[in-house]
This record gives C-alpha cells, sequence and structure tokens, in this order.
C-alpha cells in the first residue's frame, strides 16, 4: 500500500488536500468521488514510498521507460500469437537477462496466479506503469481487447520516447559545443597561457590591457586550481540536484516555455501529446472525463496541466470537450475546430489522430529549424572565443617584441 497526496474540490468548490493511504490512484480517486469530492491532482508520495523500503530495493535499478516498451509489445506479440497471458508472462522472465525486469514479471504472474487481473498487477508498481497504462489495461480486459490495447500502449509510448529523444539530441548538440569550448579555453589558460610568462616579466605595464587580462585571468586558475576543482564538483552535484528538482517540478519546461524559439516548440509537443493520447484512449472505450483526467498526468508543462484540470472541471459539469478548449484557449483555434467536428460526427478518436499527425509534422520541422539555428551560432561563438584568445596571446608577444626592437 502506498501514500497518495490529492487536491479536490468539495461539492461547495473549496480546494481540498491531505493523502490517502491505497494500492492504486484510482482507489484515490473512488475514494474522493464516493464523498462527492472532484479530483483535481492525485500523486503518489514518493519520499514516503522510499522510507518504507530497505537499502537493498533502494539501490536496485529499476527497467527503465523503453524496456517497459519493450515488454508490452513483447507481451502484445505473445497474445496476439495464442499464448495465454500468465504464459506469456511465464516466456518473458525466462528469455530476459535482467534481474530487475525479472523480477518484475515474476511478481506480474504471482498477481495473475493469485486471481488479479492484469490491471490490478501492473498497478502495484506504479512508478513503471503510470495510471494512464493501468486504465487502458483495464478497460480492455472488460472489453476483451487486451492485445490491441497493448499494442496501442506500445505504440504510442514508442512515439512518445522518440519525441523525447529529437529533444535531447536537439539539445545535446550545442550543450556539447559548450562543454568543448570550456575544455579548450580551460587548456589554453592553465597549460598554454603560464608558457609565456617568463617573457612577459618587466612587461606587464606596457601590454594591452586585453591581453593583460587574458594572462591574468590564466595566473588566478593556476594560483587555486585546486580550489576551483572542489568548486566545480560541488557545482556540478548541486546542479544534477537542482536538474533532477526541477525537472520532476516542471520549472525548466516553464522556463523554456517564455524563450521565442522553444515556446512553438513545446507548443507543437503538448498538442501531439494531448491529440495523441486522446485518440488512443477515447479508441479503447475511455469516457471523456477519465481520458482527460489521464492526459492530464501525462502533460509535462506546469500552465497547461493546471489549464486541463479546468477543462476536465467544465467537461463533468456538462460541457463538450470542443467548448471547454474553447474557453480556456489551450489550443489554436483550428486544433479546437477540428476537434469539435470529430466530436459531432462521433469520430473524435479519428480527428484527435489527424491532428497529432499534422502537428508531428510541424514539430519535427521547428526541432530542425532549433538545431539548424542553435548550433552554428554556438559554433560561431566558440570560434570568437578561441579566436579573442589567440590574438590577445599575439598581440602581447608582439608588443614585446616591438619593445625589445
Amino acid at each position: 500500500m502506498s501514500s497518495f497526496d490529492y487536491l479536490a474540490l468539495d461539492p461547495d468548490g473549496r480546494v481540498l488536500s491531505g493523502s490517502i493511504d491505497a494500492e492504486t490512484s484510482s482507489e484515490v480517486q473512488a475514494q474522493l468521488e464516493q464523498i462527492g469530492c472532484v479530483p483535481v491532482t492525485i500523486k503518489r508520495n514518493v519520499s514516503a514510498h522510499l522510507g518504507r523500503l530497505g537499502w537493498r530495493a533502494r539501490l536496485t535499478p529499476e527497467p527503465r521507460p523503453a524496456e517497459i516498451t519493450a515488454l508490452t509489445l513483447d507481451l502484445s506479440m505473445l497474445l496476439r500469437g495464442g499464448v495465454a497471458l500468465d504464459e506469456g508472462l511465464v516466456i518473458l522472465a525466462q528469455l530476459e537477462d535482467r534481474r530487475w525486469l525479472v523480477r518484475v514479471l515474476e511478481d506480474l504472474h504471482v498477481a495473475l496466479s493469485q486471481g488479479n487481473s492484469l490491471s490490478r498487477a501492473v498497478a502495484r508498481h506504479p512508478r513503471l506503469f503510470p495510471p494512464l497504462y493501468v486504465k487502458m489495461v483495464e478497460v480492455a480486459e472488460a472489453a476483451g481487447r487486451l492485445e490491441e490495447a497493448l499494442s496501442s500502449l506500445a505504440g504510442e509510448r514508442q512515439r512518445s520516447e522518440q519525441l523525447r529523444r529529437r529533444f535531447t539530441s536537439a539539445l545535446a548538440y550545442p550543450l556539447f559545443l559548450v562543454g568543448a569550448a570550456l575544455s579548450v579555453l580551460g587548456f589554453v589558460l592553465i597549460y598554454l597561457i603560464p608558457k609565456f610568462e617568463v617573457a612577459l616579466q618587466g612587461f606587464r605595464d606596457r601590454i594591452d590591457p586585453t591581453a593583460l587580462l587574458v594572462f591574468n585571468m590564466s595566473a588566478f586558475l593556476n594560483r587555486n586550481l585546486d580550489d576551483i576543482g572542489v568548486a566545480a564538483v560541488a557545482l556540478l552535484g548541486l546542479g544534477v540536484l537542482v536538474a533532477r528538482i526541477g525537472r520532476e517540478r516542471g520549472v525548466w519546461l516553464a522556463v523554456l516555455a517564455h524563450l521565442p524559439v522553444a515556446r512553438t516548440v513545446l507548443a507543437h509537443e503538448l498538442t501531439v501529446t494531448f491529440c495523441r493520447t486522446l485518440a488512443i484512449l477515447v479508441r479503447n472505450g475511455i469516457d471523456i472525463s477519465t481520458a482527460l483526467r489521464l492526459i492530464r498526468g501525462v502533460i509535462r508543462l506546469p500552465g497547461a496541466s493546471t489549464a486541463l484540470g479546468r477543462v476536465t472541471a467544465d467537461v463533468r459539469q456538462g460541457q463538450r470537450l470542443s467548448e471547454a478548449l474553447a474557453r480556456h484557449e489551450l489550443f489554436p483555434r483550428h486544433v479546437v475546430q477540428m476537434l469539435r467536428v470529430g466530436e459531432e460526427a462521433g469520430e473524435l478518436a479519428d480527428s484527435a489522430a489527424r491532428v497529432a499527425t499534422f502537428y508531428e509534422a510541424k514539430l519535427d520541422a521547428a526541432l530542425g529549424r532549433v538545431i539548424a539555428v542553435v548550433g552554428p551560432a554556438v559554433m560561431v561563438l566558440v570560434s570568437l572565443l578561441i579566436a579573442w584568445l589567440i590574438i590577445s596571446v599575439m598581440t602581447a608577444l608582439m608588443s614585446i617584441n616591438d619593445l625589445l626592437v
């Protein structure tokens, strides 16, 4: 049993907060709805969960999202081939050589042998199987379409992981160039510039101020090299900690959302994520209200997540999805119009899928422009930095030579 923190609206519209112990977030939602409250956010209390784990469990690595996606796809293929669910889990466990993934498969098999459904079994691992995964499996089991649902889940997770890799590659190249520039700068200042220190003796007051700045920087780095190394390690550790906290709370995405180029990319990514997930959920028989709640857990932008929470509340009060989206201006007008047409024709899933496909192409183009602009810009800055160092040193040496002549 885990602890979940929640925010909910009571029948009078007041915001309630607290924590509930339950097996899954779905049970927390059911408890809140039984007392007439509308859940706004339900999050697993990770710190409370870690406090109950032993040191072995904390050090044991967990499968990565890509491994869970591969597991889902393999299980779907086995079911399509006529293999029973429990037998499929046994086969995958026998073929797997990563012990932590084997442990997950064995736990799922044990849960099934105890009479639990697959949805309840995967719900016991909320860090590996998010609520969206659990709900789709639950609905698919009730409809007898488990293989189809697992295939859809695997496809969507693959698209999401590919999109994440595209974002990472768009940022990795400029960051690599910055790191390379700093490395070259450090090498020049620490190892090369001191070689010319002897030639400067007695001429420091006659050297150009810009060139003298380079030599002073080199002298400072060499005098305090140990302290700078310790400070760099401390800053690196602090940066990793801050980056993790910022990533979990969406701080960095909120910052990027205010930058001109990144704002467009994140807006396209939001549209793709919302429409693609909505299409899959609706196509698998999940009602709009539940689908919106699950999508809200997938959305990474804090502001968009809050707006989607308001859309969910409006839909639960009887408004149509397109009307609620238009009211809160979460997406461009033509996106809302496309969803309205699909909603009126009873083809919401198809319309959402078409919008997602269209914006995936736009997202690829936007990421291409980011890489095409940021990469050369950083390269130019790196070149200018290296050129400044070389020119400064050469100017100083030429000045000394003129004085000697």
